[in-house]
């Protein structure tokens, strides 16, 4: 290994006894030797740099060199993309060691000298193929043109669209603006022509569109404010200048645009970035700076600093109590990593602003930090105290107070301790903070005016400062929410009843043919229709199976007289009633109600009834609600979402003597978008029963049984859903 090679300038410098031992006698005395020579350097230089476009979008660079290079060893990083060639015995002569290409796959080349080799990094936009020559004293590294990469292409500033095939005048017939689903912002053209000329830039954060040769009616030329949308797009601005007519579309944030037309339709969509916490790749243990190699044996640490100084091209301030060296090999390793293992190697510390990176021993460091801190802490004890009045317009002033000191050491005084802040008020209270765990100084104080719902703050201008910055974070209208709950009880009936009587009547006056059936005629219809046992002179139906009605309605019946029953003129009367009911229903019940975000708000309707009970003979009075509640808790998320907390309450009275309720009650939490309607809950019920009256044994015959007994069916279902809309209002109380 070269590195590891004695340094031959030590060698070089002294004279070799060898020539003084064997020096031939002579009669004249020997000739004087010289002095010995200064160490020469013949290592090679590299002097210049010189790159060259070659066609393909190619490029070659060169190194001039003074002497021909050996051929040196090459490697090659994925990520990021690099190539490095170590020449052995070989030292930078450049002014700038490193050179901005920016050119084809190349972005810059950079030459790092460490002891007797040089390493010449070549940056590139991607990993491509690469080939070496040497010509010479010159060593010629050609690269590759990218894959995507297309001969010549130069990307446009401006975005040109269909073309003016037509010399006759175009017109706008229509803009429009929608939201997309992630949402993005969609500006919608209708032009009078699909041949209009249509050229579209971005100038000082602006998207700027040109309607070559186009007019634009007088409604069309106006400002559009679509800031309610939500979207990164802000205004729209559409006006005639000179032939053409101009769009100016104004947006928010990141952003990125996409145009395209379809027909006489042309769509600009502008979508928001979403702007991660680190765009550069950081790695498990928290690196992301490019990544290096470095093999080097007893170098010098100030020497290693130089090498990352030259790498990063940062500036490096190294202190002069910087000493010792150190042998390191890392390979494929992020700078900042590498610039970490130095310095704790050398018990270093560092410490940068914005580009300059300044490094100390770790003591020297933290006794100028505290130094200067005693410093500062000096300068505040002594500046003199300002008093400032700020008030508070959403938030309440004691709320903002808390934050400002700490609450376990505050000592309270009366306001005439402190003539700063004049006669004491009734509803001001002064407040003093001997922690160092508060936003104010050890001086400071701050009074809370109850009546102006004010802060009087006295402390250093600095802090005065920051904690008006902080004020104004908070002090913020609070969003509201207006929860709109929408209850629907759907009932379904259905009853079916069927029943029959019948018995014999004789006309016959003899006692010995009689048959046991009681006098009377079927023709009496109050005896037909009222259900129950017969009375001893009634229908004389033998068989009373009626059918029971539903409810308070009564079964319809009908009375026939079959057939005549034997010579002694005996009838067989027969009465069949029957009742089928339908009934559908719908109970909706839409309460509302607007409330703050984070607030909990209750919304209440219903009946108060009371009733009287009795424990051990004792008589008691009991007010029972039977209420329909809305209670929520609504959280405004980032994102325009809601976050609810929701509990809905819907009860009725089921038995009004004894104060029965019947309760239906919902808990539960959701996220929903703005203005989104979704069903969180529902209730069936299903009431399905059979009731048959017969008489033993004959009911049970086939066919004929359905004379002995009487049948009720009932069927009710009822269904409850529970639907639920948040909407975020807005300053002005408009739903967004």
């Amino acid at each position: 290994m070269a590195s590891s090679s004695a340094a031959p300038s030590s060698t070089a410098a002294v004279p070799a006894p060898a020539t003084v031992a064997v020096a031939p006698k002579a009669e004249a005395p020997a000739p004087e030797q010289p002095a010995a020579a200064p160490a020469v350097d013949d290592r090679n230089s590299i002097e210049d740099i010189v790159y060259t476009k070659l066609p393909g979008d190619r490029i070659q660079i060169t190194f001039k060199m003074t002497k021909p290079p050996v051929e040196p060893n090459a490697f090659t990083i994925t990520n990021p993309a690099r190539i490095s060639l170590d020449f052995p015995n070989t030292r930078v002569g450049l002014e700038k060691k490193s050179l901005a290409v920016k050119e084809a796959a190349v972005t810059s080349v950079t030459a790092i000298e460490a002891e007797d080799r040089t390493r010449v990094v070549l940056s590139l936009i991607k990993p491509v193929a690469y080939s070496t020559s040497i010509e010479g004293n010159n060593f010629a590294v050609t690269v590759e043109a990218p894959v995507s990469a297309i001969a010549g292409a130069v990307e446009p500033k401006t975005t040109h669209f269909a073309s003016t095939r037509k010399a006759g005048k175009f017109s706008l017939k229509g803009i429009d603006f929608r939201r997309g689903p992630q949402g993005d912002g969609k500006i919608i053209i209708n032009l009078s022509d699909p041949a209009v000329g249509i050229d579209i830039r971005e100038q000082a954060g602006e998207i700027m569109l040109d309607f070559l040769n186009t007019a634009a009616p007088a409604e069309l030329q106006r400002r559009l404010d679509v800031v309610d949308f939500a979207t990164p797009v802000q205004t729209i601005d559409t006006f005639v200048q000179g032939k053409n007519t101009r769009m100016i579309i104004t947006p928010k944030g990141k952003y990125e645009h996409l145009a395209y037309q379809t027909g006489n339709v042309f769509t600009v969509s502008v979508k928001p970035v979403i702007e991660k916490p680190d765009e550069k790749k950081v790695d498990e243990f928290g690196y992301s700076g490019e990544k290096l190699s470095l093999n080097f044996q007893n170098i010098e640490a100030r020497a290693a600093l130089q090498v990352l100084a030259d790498f990063t091209g940062l500036n490096f301030v190294v202190s002069d109590t910087v000493r010792g060296s150190l042998t390191l090999r890392l390979k494929d390793v992020p700078w900042d990593q590498a610039l970490d293992l130095i310095l704790d190697s050398k018990n270093l510390a560092m410490r940068r602003k914005g580009n300059v990176i300044t490094v100390a021993p770790a003591p020297e460091v933290a006794a100028k930090e505290k130094a200067n801190l005693e410093a500062t802490k000096a300068v505040v004890e002594l500046e003199p105290l300002v008093s400032e009045l700020i008030q508070i317009n959403y938030a309440k002033a004691e709320d903002i107070a808390s934050l400002l000191k700490s609450i376990k050491a505050v000592t309270t005084a009366s306001a005439q301790e402190h003539p700063v802040f004049g006669s004491a008020a009734t509803g001001a209270t002064v407040e003093r903070s001997s922690s160092s765990n508060t936003l104010l100084s050890p001086r400071g104080q701050v009074t809370v005016d109850e009546r102006t719902n004010s802060l009087l703050i006295q402390d250093t201008p600095g802090k005065i400062r920051e904690v008006r910055q902080l004020i104004a974070k908070l002090d913020q209208p609070v969003r509201q929410v207006m929860i709109e709950s929408r209850l629907v009880e759907a009932t379904d009936n259905f009853s079916k009843s069927l029943g029959v009587r019948f018995g014999t009547k004789y006309t016959d006056t003899s006692p010995s043919g009689r048959g046991g059936a009681v006098s009377g005629t079927v023709s009496d219809s109050s005896s037909i229709v009222a259900a129950g046992t017969l009375s001893a002179n009634s229908s004389g139906l033998n068989v009373n199976l009626p059918s029971p009605g539903i409810g308070t309605s009564v079964a319809g019946s009908i009375g026939i007289t079959i057939a005549k029953v034997g010579s002694n003129g005996g009838l067989l009367n027969l009465e069949l009633s029957a009742l089928e009911q339908e009934g559908n229903g719908k109970v909706i019940s839409s309460p509302r109600i607007i409330t703050a975000n984070q607030k909990k708000a209750v919304i209440e309707q219903g009946q108060e009834r009371v009733f009287t009970t009795s424990v051990l003979g004792v008589g008691s009075v009991v007010t029972k609600k039977a209420t329909l509640k809305l209670e929520v808790t609504p959280q405004i998320t980032p994102d325009d979402r809601v976050n609810l907390e929701v509990n809905i309450t819907k009860d009725n009275f089921t038995d009004a003597i004894n104060g029965v309720l019947n309760i239906k009650d919902i808990k539960t939490q959701v996220l929903l978008d703005n203005g989104e309607t979704v069903v969180i809950g529902g209730i069936y019920e299903q009431d399905k029963t059979d009731t048959i009256t017969k008489v033993p044994f004959l009911g049970d015959l086939p066919l004929l049984g359905w004379l002995f007994k009487g049948k009720e069916t009932k069927d009710n279902k009822t269904e409850l859903l529970i639907f639920l809309t948040p909407r975020i209002l807005s300053d002005n109380l408009s739903l967004r």
